[in-house]
């Protein structure tokens, strides 16, 4: 069988087909946006619109935008879905992962089997991506056992569609066979032909793969008729793409050629879809790579697939066409422009984690390499694309690789190497091995055995002569040895015991010194509020204390016989009383704000900010979600002091004129966030500083169990700190708190 140079897989995997119908849907879908006037409605149009859109940021925008305006545990988990899905296209697979994790929290909130199914299919597809193979199995199966039991037959034919696409990377072809079989019998009984057609397209690259071209080439032949019969112009590409290939592959020259020039023929009369025109061109290549005639325009189609690719913006498209030339440029013994190419292809394989791809390619350069006489190199490149094609599980690209092994290390000399790689080869093509295959076991065993031979006799001529002097040391040999190796395990003993007993000491006094800072810490902050409070009970309250001494002690000067200064005596008493009282109450602020004790910590944070805005020349904005009940004392204590804290260096320090507080709380944790404008410093700076402003921190969110990050550079203006802790019930013991931080 010939190299087959790609296949195009549908379902869940389908990129989206920009025709003259879908531009007017989309032209719909902005309107009825712009008409919207619910959020429930724009989060339906939003999410149609991603899943629509070719360009996959825009999708990605589409859905984050849905996402704003989701209010609903359903629509959070369709639009983190949509979010998902999206950011998997853009191969960003961390991303993927956390948003699918965010669906399928709210998915089981809904209880809703379809949309759980929904969230296990974007699973899958996002394993699949990566070649996780076992584990996109695993989770389209757990989609196919919702959409079962929620008795939606269309739904369940998808997610066959899937399995099999699953079986199919793990050579498991009969179980495939077995599920998309059933995925067509459904389609058809419910009378959905586009559906039946999509899955016949991915039978016949299910039995490409199991070996059965002919049965491939007449399951392409059915989805065409199909997609011909329903006016699907572009859907026939797809047909027509893959027919060509695999009549490349039963030698059919003049049928593969047929095949894609008609393909070429329908998209340059509807709208050129620049995927598949890259996909098409591509083919038409291969053709004339295949058959060895006018490799100029072998070239020619590889290049221009090449444009088309990058106009679509598929890295995986250019790798395609990248790999083609490099293949091709190798055949024509133009290793250092394949070299390029090959590299190329390399890169953009590992940049999008196709590990089935870059075997094929490293492989190629393993053959181009050593027809270089780079047989280093040629080695190494090998080396990695075997153990890539085992890591993925691809016995296909195991066998081509081998093959191309087999044949280097022959034409190197290494035949033993070479019968290894043969003998491998045989084994993956799992067939009885033939008359030329066993002239070739036999030429290569023959000079195997010549070589080891020639080998053998010059060892047992030098053992001949050594032997005498062998016979000699080897006493004492033995008897050093033994002395050494009784040495060896009693200094690994002692230093094994000295080392864990030396570990055992650094780390008790890394929490001595560390229990010693925050001791500290609390004292120093205990010290320094009695002073403030010192302070301010001298300076401020004493004052007015003597202020109203004064005023009382005029009504014993004469004051008390004139009613007129009687009654001014009066009013300025009264407004020293006011005044300290206000001053009372700012000092029992500080102290402890009932605001905080009495209705919470939300309350006493708006609190806060009302203070600091109450002075005109600072702003503070505080934001509060989802924190409707009380939390634990320590909790609530904690995170004021700490943002009371923070607060205040920013006020000292920072230059800003623009502070926003934000607590959130979800299911497992609370968080606090501070952002000011001000001027960036080095978080070094703060946490190493003489102050006691990080010990006092830190020791707050030590009790709390929770995590601090500062986020701040200098030169670059605004600086952020969030402190995340637990808010499981139980995981915070209730006590008083400031008498134990202050005691």
């Amino acid at each position: 069988m010939k190299t087959r140079f790609f296949s195009l897989t549908l379902c869940v995997l389908l990129f989206p087909l920009v025709t003259t119908a879908q531009n007017s849907i989309l032209d719909s879908l902005q309107t009825a946006l712009k008409q919207s006037k619910s959020n429930a409605d724009r989060v339906t149009t939003l999410l149609n619109l991603s899943r629509m859109s070719q360009d996959r940021d825009k999708a990605l925008d589409y859905a984050r935008e849905a996402l704003g305006f989701a209010e609903t545990e359903l629509e959070l988990s369709n639009s983190w879905n949509q979010v998902a899905w999206s950011q998997k296209s853009l191969f960003r697979f961390d991303s993927a992962n956390y948003a699918i994790k965010k669906a399928e929290s709210y998915a089981l909130k809904v209880g809703d089997k379809l949309v759980l199914s929904d969230v296990y299919n974007t699973y899958g597809s996002i394993y699949n991506n990566q070649n996780q193979y076992d584990s996109a199995l695993h989770y389209h199966q757990l989609a196919l056992t919702q959409r079962k039991e929620a008795e939606d037959k269309e739904a369940q034919a998808i997610s066959m569609n899937n399995i099999s696409i699953a079986l199919e990377q793990l050579s498991r072809y009969d179980e495939a066979a077995g599920y998309i079989n059933q995925s067509i019998e459904i389609y058809e009984s419910l009378g959905l032909e586009r559906r039946a057609a999509d899955s016949y397209l991915n039978k016949g690259n299910l039995l490409t793969n199991a070996a059965d071209l002919d049965g491939a080439y007449e399951s392409y032949q059915g989805a065409l008729r199909t997609y011909e019969s329903l006016g699907l112009k572009v859907m026939m590409t797809y047909a027509l793409i893959n027919m060509g290939s695999v009549a490349i592959d039963l030698g059919d020259f003049n049928k593969g050629k047929e095949n894609y020039w008609r393909s070429l023929s329908i998209l340059n009369a509807n709208g050129q879809n620049a995927n598949l025109m890259a996909y098409t061109l591509n083919g038409l290549g291969s053709v004339y790579q295949e058959y060895d005639i006018r490799p100029d325009s072998a070239v020619h189609y590889y290049l221009q697939g090449l444009e088309y690719a990058s106009a679509a913006g598929s890295k995986y498209l250019q790798s395609i066409s990248h790999h083609n030339l490099g293949t091709l440029y190798q055949k024509g013994r133009q290793y250092g422009e394949a070299i390029v190419s090959l590299t190329k292809a390399r890169d953009l394989k590992t940049e999008i984690g196709d590990k089935a791809g870059l075997s094929l390619v490293l492989a190629a350069m393993g053959t181009t390499y050593g027809a270089q006489g780079r047989n280093s190199r040629a080695g190494e490149s090998f080396s990695r694309a075997i153990a890539l094609a085992e890591e993925v599980g691809d016995l296909s690209n195991s066998e081509k690789i081998y093959r191309r092994l087999y044949q280097h290390a022959k034409s190197t000399g290494k035949y033993e190497e070479a019968l290894d790689s043969y003998e491998k080869l045989s084994a993956l093509r799992d067939s009885l091995i033939n008359a030329e295959h066993l002239g070739n076991i036999a030429e290569l065993n023959i000079q195997y055995d010549t070589d080891k031979k020639e080998q053998q006799i010059a060892l047992q001529s030098a053992a001949i002569e050594g032997q005498a002097a062998r016979l000699q040391r080897n006493q004492a040999v033995i008897i050093g040895l033994i002395v050494i190796a009784v040495l060896l395990i009693i200094i690994t003993a002692l230093v094994r015991n000295r080392a864990q007993k030396d570990k055992t000491l650094i780390r008790q006094e890394g929490e001595l010194k560390l229990r010693e800072a925050e001791i500290n810490a609390v004292i120093g902050s205990q010290e320094k509020e009695r002073n403030r409070f010192a302070k301010d009970l001298h300076d401020g309250f004493g004052q007015l204390i003597s202020v109203l001494k004064m005023n009382l002690s005029q009504l014993g000067n004469g004051a008390s016989k004139d009613p007129e200064k009687q009654l001014a005596v009066y009013e300025q008493s009264e407004q020293v009383i006011s005044d300290m009282y206000t001053e009372l109450r700012n000092i029992c602020f500080d102290l402890m704000p009932q605001t905080l004790v009495q209705k919470g910590l939300p309350d006493a944070l708006k609190e806060l900010g009302q203070r600091i805005n109450a002075t005109g020349s600072k702003a503070v904005e505080v934001l509060v979600f989802d924190v409707d009940e009380r939390l634990e004392e320590l909790m609530e204590v904690s995170l004021y002091r700490i943002c009371q804290e923070w607060v205040n260096n920013v006020l000292k320090y920072a230059d800003a004129d623009h502070i926003t507080i934000q607590l959130t709380r979800d299911e497992s944790e609370i968080t606090l966030t501070i952002e000011d404008n001000g001027t960036g410093f080095e978080p070094d700076v703060f946490f190493n500083g003489k102050g006691n402003g990080w010990r006092n921190i830190q020791s707050r969110v030590n009790l709390i169990k929770g995590a601090f990050e500062l986020d701040s550079r200098p030169g670059v203006k605004g600086s952020m700190v969030s402190v995340n802790a637990p808010a499981l019930p139980g995981t915070i013991v209730p006590t008083s708190t400031e008498k134990e931080m202050t005691a």
